[in-house]
């Protein structure tokens, strides 16, 4: 439990400053704390390791933290899946996309639970906090973009792949309700 609050405090304070980008501004803490719930809910049997990972899922790509201060901090195996489920920010937002579509078949058992987890939430933001500014056709994409990522992780854990399912089925029912309320 010690090092799972201690991960908390880490990425709080790194993500101190940031929101999300839906209009309730939620603090963006709130989003790798639910990552790290739903691999609890969904498998509950999952390691102090991929929770904390799930919690530090953001911090390298969005927070400038580096894999090897997460090694110091935290160990090697959570610095890893930290690691593998960053996105180089470096590289052309529609590059990073088609990376993790690319990388997700390679991902360790850990990093494919919380990158899972990522899309749960991510997918059911559609719903609940869609970021300004997106319209239908993105937020479609979005999920279809989402179920790439995810489908060669579906295999560590079928809680996870059933809340990726009932989600994305959810968003797509509502748009497809508000397209044909609009004609």
């Amino acid at each position: 439990m010690q090092l799972l609050l201690k991960s908390v405090d880490f990425a709080a304070r790194a993500h101190r400053d940031q929101r999300r980008k839906g209009p309730a501004e939620e603090p963006y803490i709130n989003h790798p704390i639910e990552v790290s719930r739903l691999i609890v809910e969904c498998e509950p049997h999952a390691g102090e390791d991929i929770l904390c990972a799930a919690v530090l899922h953001d911090v390298i790509e969005d927070c400038g933290a580096t894999r090897d201060e997460i090694a110091a901090c935290f160990n090697e195996v959570i610095a890893d899946i930290v690691l593998e489920v960053s996105d180089d920010k470096g590289l052309p937002r529609d590059e990073r996309k088609a990376k993790q579509v690319e990388n997700a078949p390679n991902l360790t058992p850990g990093a494919k639970l919380v990158r899972l987890a990522d899309k749960v939430a991510n997918v059911g933001a559609m719903l609940t906090d869609t970021p300004i500014g997106w319209d239908e056709k993105q937020i479609l994409a979005y999920v279809d973009w989402a179920e790439a990522v995810v489908a060669p992780c579906r295999e560590v854990s079928n809680g996870l792949s059933d809340r990726f399912d009932a989600i994305a089925r959810d968003v797509r029912a509502f748009h497809d309700e508000k397209a044909v309320a609009g004609k």
